[in-house]
């Protein structure tokens, strides 16, 4: 039995579609139902009977390292023998971050474990942008710098693969991106080709970005944070790409064309 953990939010879904696509027992839980990670008390519920565990993070958690670790032990008494911790690219670069002493406590529990560490994933351009792209334009501060986006279900089939033959991966770290690097520019190019509609890209400077969504009235905690995330794109630190997709599941991750080609629905609604 495999226990997927933020089986509502965008990696644990598709990660959960996956594994029931291929027949294998597993538990879904999540922040919102019946894993609460603030109460430690809900732990040996959700973990009785489980062998493997996808491991992932709520949003924002800036914590998380401290509500693993009453978990990483009862997944011990509970006699887990695998977990794939699901962390973000670059997490080796910054070791004192909350998924850098994640990725170390888990590393370091006893219990066999592998780690992937995921790019952005194309589905932010329907999760988070698909209204500004349907009105014509990518409204981004990344200037000309790329980024090497992977579709989120194939970080979900490469965390099957793992999960269902756990043995061949034990103690190694995958970095996760598509095999290719794309400025925002051209994605516009991509998204006006396929759409067949002219899309452009807006690229203001972070502060008008992070005063824009202020406007939205978001918390102001979430709009540093992407006012930080998209600094870092803009510093070039998501640009690189691996082959590690390739290496787990013999196969190619999708293009930024396949992806609109395959959600033009979504985009031309």
């Amino acid at each position: 039995m495999i226990l997927v953990t933020g089986s509502t939010g965008a990696f644990g879904s598709a990660v959960l579609t996956k594994l029931q696509e291929k027949n294998i027992a597993n538990r879904a839980v999540s922040f919102e139902t019946s894993l609460d990670w603030n109460n430690p008390e809900t732990f040996e519920i959700v973990l009785k009977g489980i062998e493997k565990v996808f491991l992932i993070s709520p949003p924002n958690f800036v914590d998380f390292d401290k509500k693993i670790v009453p978990f990483i032990e009862m997944a011990k008494k509970e006699k887990v023998k695998f977990i794939l911790l699901s962390t973000l690219f670059g997490t080796e670069k910054n070791p004192d971050s909350t998924f850098g002493r994640t990725e170390k406590i888990v590393a370091e529990s006893g219990i066999n474990y592998a780690i992937i560490r995921p790019n952005f994933i194309f589905q932010n351009f329907i999760n988070y942008d698909i209204q500004s792209i349907k009105s014509g334009r990518i409204y981004l501060p990344t200037k000309n710098s790329k980024t090497s986006y992977i579709d989120v279900n194939d970080v979900a089939n490469a965390s099957a693969v793992i999960l269902e033959k756990p043995e061949k991966h034990f103690s190694k770290t995958y970095t996760l991106t598509g095999s290719e690097s794309l400025s925002h520019q051209q994605f516009a190019e991509t998204f006006s080709r396929v759409l067949d509609t002219k899309v452009i890209n807006i690229a203001p400077s972070n502060k008008e970005y992070k005063d824009t969504l202020s406007s939205y009235n978001l918390p102001p905690e979430l709009v540093d944070f992407m006012g930080a995330l998209y600094a870092g794109i803009e510093s070039g630190a998501f640009t690189t790409t691996t082959n590690d997709y390739q290496l787990i599941t013999g196969k190619y991750p999708i293009t930024a064309k396949e992806f609109v080609e395959q959600n033009r629905l979504i985009f031309s609604d």
